[in-house]
């Protein structure tokens, strides 16, 4: 079996299947609807929607393993109208609330405030966790599904559900251009299963698929293979060792905002005004590009022995980024 023939397996085998997905959805549209119901009968807002967010919207979602979780994002927008200042800010504990009243049978430990959203663990079954962001509909960003989302700090933070998954869709569709199995949204789910093998250095999923976004841009696009593709986002983080603002122009102009300072900027491309790495020191920025530096070696290790005809050794060298995961994983069936 090739080193291609693997990745094939790979890539394929670490998305959620195709019964997590439906028990999730099955749970989800349960909790969906509860929701809708309780904040009716409390009669304090109107909830308008409620969309899917996260990995599961935008299709880079992983399977569930002991470093992978497979969580669900819903967005519940509420109208505003009406509402007083203060009712707002207590947005995320009202949605608390209401969840509460929805699995009363719950234990308390099992509801959580974030700082953005409530999640709510299920423990049995598919163990899903459900991460609920009360949104405050807002179209002052002239993006559809936009709104504020509240803290418990009482600060807010304005995004779109909808631009945030578009941003990964539409380079997906770009990568469709390209032949071979390379897709920008797989492509993306392969960084995440590295990056979640980095411990304390982990990042979110957001930072991912920037990083993945930047890299592809800078390169022209995806490559025809998984091993070349995976090389191109390594080496950029290597080559500008995150010294230059990561930035895009697909839902305002770089050119007109102020840059976020920090010791790494990569931007929200919804707000700008959200730097997802803002909590960056030097020390993690310099133990987080050897890790990078790592990874890359591995690749061009992999690379050497995949053309020297020692499929076994490029595997080794694969494991390196993916964990044994890699070898079992891509291994085929009896």
């Amino acid at each position: 079996m090739t080193i291609k023939d693997r990745f094939d397996r790979f890539t394929s085998k670490i998305r959620p299947t195709e019964d997590h997905i439906d028990e999730a959805n099955r749970q989800t549209d349960h909790m969906k609807a509860g929701l809708h119901d309780k904040v009716v009968e409390d009669g304090s807002f109107k909830l308008e929607k409620i969309l899917l967010a996260g990995s599961n919207a935008k299709h880079t979602s992983l399977r569930q393993t002991k470093e992978n979780r497979f969580d669900v994002d819903l967005n519940a927008f509420y109208s505003g109208k009406g509402a007083r200042k203060e009712a707002l800010d207590k947005l995320l504990y009202f949605t608390r609330d209401r969840l509460v009243e929805i699995y009363h049978q719950k234990d308390e430990k099992d509801f959580e405030v974030l700082k953005s959203a409530v999640r709510v663990k299920f423990t049995s079954g598919i163990q899903l966790w459900v991460d609920v962001a009360p949104i405050v509909k807002d179209d002052s960003l002239g993006a559809e599904n936009a709104g504020w989302i509240p803290r418990p700090d009482g600060t807010w933070r304005l995004t779109s559900v909808t631009a945030h998954n578009e941003f990964v869709i539409s380079r997906t569709q770009a990568s469709t251009k390209v032949p071979g199995p390379v897709r920008f949204n797989r492509l993306v789910r392969l960084v995440k299963w590295w990056n979640n093998l980095q411990g304390d250095l982990t990042q979110p999923s957001i930072f991912c698929e920037l990083v993945a976004a930047a890299a592809v841009r800078e390169a022209g696009g995806v490559t025809g293979e998984w091993q070349t593709s995976l090389r191109q986002v390594f080496t950029f983080v290597r080559r500008h060792g995150l010294r230059q603002p990561i930035i895009f122009d697909d839902n305002y102009d770089p050119r007109k905002v102020n840059l976020a300072t920090g010791t790494v900027v990569v931007l929200d491309p919804i707000n700008p005004e959200n730097n997802i790495t803002a909590a960056w020191s030097d020390r993690t920025r310099t133990e987080f590009l050897d890790r990078v530096q790592d990874a890359y070696d591995a690749t061009v290790a992999a690379w050497s022995a995949e053309a020297d005809g020692d499929e076994q050794e490029a595997v080794d060298h694969w494991c390196e980024l993916f964990g044994d995961a890699f070898r079992n994983l891509s291994e085929e069936e009896d």
